[in-house]
């Protein structure tokens, strides 16, 4: 499975990424893709990076939005939805962080799946973290490793 990052807004102080990559070393096939939108018209910049986050998903993937008003799900809830889209043969997974506005409802109607890390709001950098964090709490989960107790 090929798992993807993607997010509006690039990180400007690279220390803030270091635990996210310390995460990225552990997991075979992750990358991160990090988008800017420089519109003024605030609706259409949420439509753009909507459109550049849903570009971003790989053909025959599937797209997980990060969200707020999404489902909370258990890290193994996550991993059996991840196993059962392998076993339907999906090839990757995105996994995208809408920028200051959040998610347009283009994007919110093409995603497969809508989570949020509680209803609370998040720094970028910290769900960066987090996600990156479940990706490979996911793979050991799957793989039967001790990580997940």
């Amino acid at each position: 499975m090929k798992y993807i990052i993607s997010t509006i807004g690039k990180t400007k102080n690279k220390q803030e990424d270091l635990i996210t990559f310390k995460y990225f070393k552990r997991i075979r096939n992750i990358e991160l893709r990090q988008y800017e939108v420089k519109l003024n018209d605030e609706q259409k910049k949420i439509e753009e990076e909507g459109l550049k986050l849903i570009k971003s998903t790989p053909k025959n993937g599937k797209l997980i939005l990060l969200d707020e008003h999404g489902e909370n799900l258990t890290s193994p809830e996550l991993a059996k939805t991840i196993v059962s889209w392998r076993d339907d043969n999906i090839t990757g997974v995105n996994f995208a962080i809408g920028g200051a506005f959040g998610h347009g409802e283009e994007i919110k109607k093409t995603a497969d799946k809508i989570i949020a890390f509680g209803k609370l709001t998040w720094p970028h950098q910290m769900v960066k973290m987090m996600i990156a964090e479940q990706i490979y709490r996911i793979e050991t989960i799957i793989q039967g490793h001790p990580y997940h107790k």
